[in-house]
């Protein structure tokens, strides 16, 4: 597991690393003295969101599979899911390495295409085949020991089996686009018609993943369960249920036709239902909780803060329409809730499984606060940007900031911006400390 929480963590790193780059690309003072690679600027914002969306969550994925469902231990180091685990977590990070590669290379076309950007290069495919495939073995894993966990009350066990069916729904959506999409040259709107059903499909896996965050934080900050055994029954049922709907849809419309486009745009607001029953657990939970709660607690503050963020980014869903920035504004705030409920699941319960418990404190509630706060304002100020029209993917302000409507939102989603990323840092220092060293043998 300790492998797994370094793949998630790293990969925040050199995403934060691959900003700072970005910037410098852009820099006058060094744009023009630094020999950047041809198209780095897109490269390497296509790398920046690989790794702080796709293999972050992933990771995170892998190391809860880890540590909530025990291998075998029948046959020691030598069991099947012991192996399974080990090559699972090679596979994803060599994925990842492949998908650094192309990024210094003078050739290959970046696409800025939906939920899995692209660089159309050998390599890249096939890091993204060896990311999917890691993950895939650390489900099967799971489900191998299916007689290992069948027994067990954990409330989060059975979501953890319905993510890990629909991670495989995804996987077979993207493989019947490529099917249906046949030997079309590669492009732009080949990579996003590849990846538009099968990272719709995700965004249900990640609705799963943050109800299991959310209730094993519920648990460790206010020694209760979020809920009844039936409500994790029926969301995972819900949630299987909305990505068999969505994989149906290849039946229906070919992949990239504007019916099958507009089919999967429409399964989002299907998904509403789970999720808005999550919220309100969440919501109602916090609310009887109100009186143990502390913003030194990591598992309670983390929980608040990613209600608050993921909820106004939920909300903001509504307003979308994909021309503008009021659509990245909703998918960073519900990213930016999952990221929260992420990183109060390091604190609370992935660092003291390995012995490396953090300390509760005034840093940890700033970094919370701080990445938080920040993500908030960024949504706000980029959804209030938005309905100026702000175009989504430029560089720069995206509107004439000649209005003091338009100074203000830029300037609330710019420092909004900042302070998320100073949190950000934060977290990841945090976390590396703690992962590299020694691990108390009494925790």
């Amino acid at each position: 597991m300790w492998q797994w929480c370094l793949l998630a963590v790293v990969s925040l790193a050199v995403a934060g690393l691959f900003a700072i780059l970005l910037v410098l690309s852009r820099a006058p003072a060094t744009s023009e003295s630094v020999p950047w690679p041809v198209g780095f600027f897109q490269k390497g914002l296509v790398a920046h969101v690989a790794l702080s969306f796709a293999v972050w969550f992933l990771a995170v994925f892998g190391a809860v599979n880890t540590a909530m469902v025990p291998n075998d231990t029948r046959f020691s180091s030598a069991s099947l899911g012991f192996l399974l685990d080990k090559m699972a977590l090679f596979l994803a990070a060599i994925g990842t390495l492949a998908l650094l590669i192309p990024t210094f290379q003078d050739q290959g076309e970046p696409t800025l295409n939906n939920y899995i950007p692209i660089i159309i290069n050998p390599i890249y495919y096939a890091g993204l085949v060896l990311l999917a495939a890691g993950i895939l073995l650390s489900v099967m894993r799971v489900l191998k020991n299916l007689s290992v966990i069948s027994g067990t009350t954990v409330d989060e066990i059975p979501v953890l089996m319905s993510v890990g069916l629909i991670y495989v729904a995804a996987i077979a959506a993207l493989v019947i686009a490529g099917v249906q999409l046949g030997d079309i040259p590669l492009s732009h709107g080949y990579n996003e018609d590849l990846v538009w059903g099968a990272g719709h499909i995700l965004q249900i896996m990640n609705a799963g993943l943050f109800l299991i965050a959310v209730s094993l934080l519920f648990r460790r900050a206010f020694g209760h369960t979020l809920a009844p055994p039936w409500f994790f029954r029926l969301i995972s049922g819900l949630l299987i249920l909305v990505a068999l709907a969505g994989l149906s849809l290849y039946s229906f419309f070919t992949t990239g036709s504007s019916e099958n486009t507009r089919a999967f745009s429409g399964l989002q607001f299907v998904l509403g239902a789970p999720v808005s029953m999550i919220l309100i657990a969440l919501a109602l939970g916090l609310w009887h909780q109100r009186h143990n709660f502390h913003f030194t607690d990591p598992g309670g503050f983390s929980l608040a803060a990613a209600f608050t963020v993921f909820s106004t980014g939920a909300l903001f869903g509504f307003f979308v329409d994909g021309v503008d920035t009021r659509t990245p504004a909703h998918y960073h705030g519900v990213i930016g809730g999952i990221n929260l409920v992420f990183v109060g699941l390091f604190y609370t319960w992935l660092l003291p499984l390995l012995g490396r418990t953090i300390a509760r404190g005034k840093l940890v509630a700033w970094q919370i606060g701080l990445y938080a706060t920040g993500q908030w304002l960024f949504i706000v100020g980029m959804f209030a940007a938005g309905g100026m029209g702000a175009s989504r993917k430029i560089m720069g302000a995206g509107i004439d900031v000649d209005t003091v409507s338009a100074v203000a939102a830029t300037g609330i989603r710019d420092f909004g911006g900042g302070l998320a990323i100073i949190g950000g840092v934060m977290f990841i220092l945090i976390a590396l400390k703690a992962l590299f060293r020694q691990a108390d043998p009494m925790q």
